[in-house]
């Protein structure tokens, strides 16, 4: 089984189950990025395309550990996260704009269907796909390495990062 994590509006067809914190066509489960409701060593490959900056910075730990626990020795996983010190510098040197700088440091994304409207309790759903933690290539490494061997971490589509790592 190839678990996505917060796949979002968009499930990635290359894996067998889609979860987010959002109810959202085609996610077959509904959890927390720190809390999964599978079993230890059960699961071939994981998936978390824009969805580890989304968790507090002092949680990251906590939840590489649950991503590492629920997979089979060997499992690849495959993270994307921005560069916030990519945008950052480009922010500083006048090359985007605050309003972009936001958009990619901070997150939200109101503009999305998915993060519009309300939840229960009355809170922006826009609020859920706010950023918590920033990323570069050296502070990626730093929180995953604890957990799984780190293959490789590469820059995608200018302003992103991507982890390359496996299960020991």
């Amino acid at each position: 089984m190839r678990l996505e994590i917060g796949a979002g509006e968009k499930p990635h067809p290359d894996y067998d189950l889609h979860v987010d914190l959002l109810a959202l066509p085609d996610i077959e489960a509904r959890c927390r990025i720190d809390r999964l409701p599978f079993r230890t060593g059960s699961l071939d490959a994981l998936r978390a395309n824009h969805v580890l900056e989304h968790q507090s910075y002092e949680l990251i730990d906590q939840t590489l550990r649950e991503w590492a626990r629920v997979l089979k020795p060997g499992a690849a996983v495959d993270i994307g996260v921005p560069d916030a010190k990519f945008v950052a510098t480009q922010w500083v040197a006048g090359e985007i704009d605050t309003a972009e700088a936001n958009h990619w440091i901070l997150g939200g994304h109101s503009e999305r269907a998915a993060h519009q409207g309300v939840d229960g309790h009355g809170v922006p759903l826009w609020i859920w796909n706010a950023h918590h933690t920033m990323f570069d290539p050296d502070s990626l490494r730093a929180a995953v390495e604890p957990h799984l061997i780190v293959c490789e971490i590469f820059t995608y589509d200018i302003r992103n990062l991507r982890c390359y790592a496996r299960k020991p």
